[in-house]
């Protein structure tokens, strides 16, 4: 495994926690290269010590990171064996930083931009309904920086967050703010990958985002639907391609 964590004398009780992390982020990766699947036994915590060059409770707290983040669980009272895809919390700040890292979407990428699109629909029809002179004025306002911004991937992917953002907020539906708070992480990711996408894709993003503020301007519900849709959907169309073709594309000479 790469980045293989390594004791040293004299380590203090936080530099241990911080060993343990790195364990235990050596292992997501490892399993998420496939490394270890699900159903199958992990090594023992006296290998991997051996491996790691650190001791049997460094390995052991590593397990246990693991055990809260679904990969990983016991048998007859040991972490024996790795879980079944579906128990991982997939939207934890360790997993998608381990995919960051080595580009392992796994399909998370189409299944967040699947989940955005059910969200974000209805609560475009919802903002076309509710939202106040305020909500359009913010909404206006990121707008016009998107537009400032295009030239700059990285901005423009911070003021896509916060276009969107705008929108639910004018749902004035508490419960769709506390969801998006959920998937922040996730949203994090997503938003890592599309800065790495062309930027020859922001233009038609930044027209998608006109037309959606023209629909909740005009208070149509159903355009406002239909233009969220068409948006998310083609952003996960580009999103997902490109990413997977830069993944696979060899490294340049």
């Amino acid at each position: 495994m790469d980045r293989t964590p390594r004791r040293t004398r004299g380590t203090s009780p936080l530099a241990r926690e911080t060993l343990s992390r790195q364990a235990a982020r050596a292992l997501i990766v490892s399993i998420l290269l496939g490394h270890f699947r699900p159903g199958e036994p992990l090594p023992s915590s006296g290998d991997l010590a051996r491996r790691f060059e650190v001791s049997k409770p460094v390995i052991r707290e590593a397990f246990k990171i693991l055990a809260t983040l679904g990969m990983v669980e016991t048998r007859q009272g040991r972490f024996s064996r790795v879980s079944e895809r579906a128990a991982w919390r997939d939207l934890s700040h360790e997993i998608l930083a381990a995919r960051l890292e080595i580009g392992a979407d796994d399909g998370i990428l189409r299944e967040s931009l699947e989940l955005r699109r059910v969200i974000e629909t209805e609560a475009a029809a919802l903002a076309a309904e509710r939202a106040t002179d305020d909500d359009l004025a913010a909404m206006r306002r990121h707008l016009e920086v998107l537009e400032r911004s295009s030239g700059d991937p990285q901005a423009y992917a911070v003021q896509d967050v916060a276009f969107h953002d705008a929108v639910l907020r004018a749902t004035h539906n508490r419960l769709f703010l506390q969801l998006i708070d959920s998937m922040r992480e996730l949203l994090v990711f997503v938003r890592t990958v599309s800065i790495t996408s062309s930027a020859d894709r922001i233009p038609t993003s930044l027209e998608g985002h006109r037309i959606l503020f023209a629909a909740i301007t005009a208070r149509s519900p159903e355009a406002a639907r239909r233009a969220m849709a068409d948006h998310l959907a083609w952003a996960e169309r580009v999103n997902v391609s490109e990413y997977r073709a830069a993944r696979a594309a060899p490294p340049a000479p």
